[in-house]
């Protein structure tokens, strides 16, 4: 219904923006790096994804065309309703749920709350297909290097984690900084703990 709005965010609630465009504020719901990221007062572009129930007309916003249509893919899993896709990706960035469907890694799924292993396991069986690894080429045209990127940014991520950095924290770190296939884990980890 509704692609996207531009306008300013007016207000921010624990799971939402307040988006103003046009006089008229939006509560849309978005991740949670977009509520730390967007202060009141910035301008803003959110695509959207408009859910009506019979109790409800919910939207939910993201950054990106890329955030939305891997939101709009978690949805069509059998039990991932739109509260628990935002909250995946709420808890890693897109980049890292497409490697965790493509190498399979249902742990790395299963650390968004709300997402047991059996729900972790249905979202690799159904979307793994639907996930084209093309997408998670940034540095390189070079799939072996992309592999050895996505690897090291999925050990880091797991690194940081279990030194009891929250999920978006984690997220957040990692996109600040640029990682290759040179980079050593010891030296990515001892960068992103400045990030935090």
């Amino acid at each position: 219904m509704y692609a996207y709005f531009k306008g300013f965010v007016a207000d921010t609630e624990e799971d939402a923006l307040i988006v103003e465009t046009g006089g008229i504020g939006y509560r849309i719901y978005v991740p949670k790096d977009m509520i730390i990221n967007y202060k009141i007062g910035t301008e803003i572009t959110v695509y959207t994804y408009t859910c009506v129930r019979e109790d409800a007309f919910m939207l939910y916003g993201f950054s990106s065309k890329e955030d939305l249509k891997l939101f709009k893919l978690l949805i069509t899993v059998s039990g991932v309703g739109p509260k628990m896709g935002l909250g995946i990706l709420s808890a890693m960035d897109s980049m890292s749920i497409r490697s965790a469907i493509i190498t399979q890694d249902s742990k790395l799924l299963s650390s968004a709350p709300g997402v047991g292993a059996k729900t972790a396991n249905r979202i690799i069986l159904e979307l793994k297909d639907k996930i084209d690894p093309s997408e998670l080429l940034s540095y390189s045209d070079d799939e072996t290097v992309n592999d050895a990127v996505m690897s090291l940014r999925q050990e880091a991520y797991e690194a940081l984690v279990g030194l009891g950095v929250s999920n978006i924290k984690a997220t957040s770190a990692l996109n600040e900084i640029e990682i290759t296939e040179d980079s050593k884990i010891e030296n990515i980890i001892k960068l992103l703990l400045t990030k935090i």
